[in-house]
């Protein structure tokens, strides 16, 4: 009897073991039916002439500063201005569009070098060179990061968040075409120098932005 159970049980396993299998084959060559992963290109292009406006206001996190630096209640703007080429990653077909179809208007993803200039009203400025990194969430709509090192110019007895010195540039926002070649967007700016650059505090600056970006191309 003993010897009995144990053939049948070792049959049992066997049978369990072979649904096991056929399940898993079955899963393997069906769920790619259902999941397929789409190709995709990165590819270095060129690109058109570019520039980015973007007025706001802003506040001063610096020791000392008064309520009225502290808050938001002061004007600045910053400008980006895009180097002629950038990294795009999307699926092969959308490299082939013409540049004039009135369906499209950005890749899925796209690294991009940028110059930027900053200005606040009274006076402290910089300049600095960084990259932008998009990602597509709809049709016109786009999340974008910006990060570059800024070199700053302020006066030290002007409180506008600002510090000379090397500092990081941090930009975060979210832009929408309006048009073919017009883009709007609102977002977050930071410049600080996250004592990386430097031991001693560097600027302190935040911004709330709104902004147009403007690409100098021809479209049918």
């Amino acid at each position: 009897m003993n010897q009995d159970k144990g053939i049948y049980l070792l049959n049992d396993l066997l049978l369990s073991g072979m649904k096991n299998n056929i399940l898993f084959i079955f899963l393997f060559f069906t769920l790619p039916i259902y999941s397929q992963v789409e190709k995709v290109l990165f590819e270095l292009e060129k690109t058109p002439l570019k520039i980015s406006i973007n007025p706001g206001i802003y506040r001063s996190r610096l020791p000392g500063s008064t309520t009225l630096e502290s808050s938001f209640n002061q004007p600045a703007f910053f400008a980006q201005v895009y180097f002629p080429f950038k990294r795009s990653l999307d699926i092969p077909s959308n490299f082939e569009r013409p540049n004039y179809d009135s369906t499209y208007y950005d890749r899925l993803f796209t690294a991009s070098p940028i110059a930027v200039f900053h200005l606040t009203e009274k006076g402290g400025n910089g300049i600095g060179l960084g990259q932008e990194l998009s990602f597509k969430v709809s049709t016109k709509t786009f999340i974008k990061s910006q990060l570059a090192i800024l070199w700053v110019e302020s006066n030290a007895q002007k409180n506008d968040g600002l510090k000379s010195g090397l500092n990081f540039h941090h930009y975060w926002y979210v832009s929408s075409y309006i048009s073919q070649n017009v883009a709007i967007s609102i977002g977050y700016n930071h410049i600080s120098n996250g004592k990386i650059l430097s031991r001693q505090l560097g600027s302190v600056f935040d911004m709330l932005t709104v902004g147009a970006c403007f690409t100098f191309s021809k479209r049918k």
